[in-house]
């Protein structure tokens, strides 16, 4: 059976439309990271992976734009899987409510997933919406108390909820604004949805700790965009939004949360600060990038000679069947060869395939009675402390190696 075409490619900066683009890294064509299946006789299509720098924005993109139906439609990530999520939802919770300028504020949140972050805005009183597209996920969100529409969102969404709803106070985006196509849409969405008094909050895996700690497992169809401070703040820029306090996030081994507002206010210590160092660190320059992507094709050799050793005497479990696990196994060429399944919590994924690897997909409960003599591969590696601790309370006593931040290390 053929596979379909579901992707284009650019030809032009998908920010500014310059076409001084440059090549930092090829990943080779690859499945949607989140093209889970049941039927391995199902053909998976695959598109180019590879990342490109802009030399008039320092906007690090993409060059392949999978169709966003294909991708988000039905998702198979829910936020309440990970406790590092839900534990960091309510210190988001208490930082976002200090900046808002009235009490029990109306808060909309783009891509809300399972709601579980509104979840907490809803405990202390505040009217919440969530607007997700995943259909799946929206229903469950909103049987569990929290109204989600199942939508793309865009400026006609922003319309639809000022027509229908009142004026939100709060409006957040948590890790999607890298993730859009319509990504100018997006943002003067965000912006038409807030007054002078109101404030957007964006949250973003930071470019620094992706260059910094070779987080190239972050590179997957559905992040389009790879955002620094300063690539960000000058899209926001153009329709309004001027940053003015940050905090840092523990998701995706790094990211930024930006808050932004119509009105121009004095930055905080901590916003200067960092965009300081992102400028000492030369983030916004083509050298850095250039080197990130030859460390990023020397790491993935590494690990597959390692994982490789260790298969000789039986395959491995794996831990973590996330959208980054798959480019890291397909970039590496980590196969079945070496991994008897991936254990992971979230049941949508249950009795699926990965995508591309072609490894099955496995309970916790069932994961462990297949790791008596086993060593261990941790593909969420973002959540290592929390993970490792589940594994050796659960009297797993084999080797966990652990690929990145940086160098593979074996605990």
């Amino acid at each position: 059976m053929k596979t379909q075409n579901i992707y284009t490619e650019i030809d032009a900066c998908r920010l500014c439309l310059s076409k001084n683009l440059h090549p930092i890294l090829d990943l080779d064509n690859q499945p949607p990271a989140n093209s889970l299946r049941k039927d391995l006789s199902e053909p998976v299509p695959e598109a180019p992976l590879a990342l490109l720098w802009c030399d008039d924005c320092s906007v690090i993109q993409l060059t392949a734009t999978v169709d966003p139906a294909s991708l988000f439609s039905r998702y198979v990530w829910v936020t309440a899987t990970s406790a590092t999520a839900r534990s960091y939802s309510e210190i988001y919770c208490e930082e976002v409510l200090k900046r808002a300028a009235v009490e029990s504020p109306f808060v909309v949140e783009i891509a809300s997933n399972d709601g579980t972050f509104l979840k907490q805005f809803k405990s202390k009183g505040c009217p919440v919406l969530g607007v997700d597209p995943a259909q799946n996920i929206a229903v469950d969100a909103t049987n569990a108390g929290i109204p989600t529409w199942a939508e793309f969102f865009d400026l006609t969404i922003a319309k639809k909820i000022l027509a229908e709803k009142q004026q939100p106070n709060i409006v957040m985006a948590r890790n999607v604004i890298p993730h859009v196509k319509q990504i100018h849409s997006i943002v003067e969405g965000l912006s038409a949805l807030v007054d002078d008094t109101g404030m957007v909050v964006i949250e973003f895996h930071y470019s620094k700790a992706i260059a910094e700690e070779l987080h190239y497992d972050s590179i997957y169809h559905e992040h389009l965009f790879y955002f620094s401070i300063k690539s960000l703040c000058a899209l926001c820029a153009q329709y309004g939004l001027f940053p003015f306090d940050v905090l840092e996030s523990p998701i995706s081994g790094g990211s930024l949360v930006l808050f932004f507002s119509r009105k121009e206010l004095d930055p905080s210590m901590a916003l200067r600060d960092l965009i300081k160092t992102e400028d000492l660190y030369g983030l916004n320059s083509l050298s850095t990038w250039q080197y990130f992507g030859e460390e990023s094709e020397k790491h993935a050799q590494r690990l597959k000679s390692i994982v490789a050793d260790y298969a000789k005497n039986g395959k491995l479990v794996a831990y973590g069947a996330s959208a980054r696990s798959s480019t890291l196994m397909g970039f590496a060429g980590i196969s079945e060869k070496e991994i008897e399944c991936v254990v992971d919590r979230n049941p949508i994924k249950h009795g699926l395939y990965t995508p591309g690897t072609n490894i099955p997909i496995v309970s916790y409960e069932e994961g462990l009675k297949k790791l008596d003599e086993k060593h261990l591969l941790l593909l969420a590696w973002n959540f290592e402390e929390e993970i490792v601790k589940d594994l050796r309370a659960s009297g797993f006593k084999g080797d966990i190696i652990v690929p990145l931040p940086n160098e593979v290390h074996v605990r």
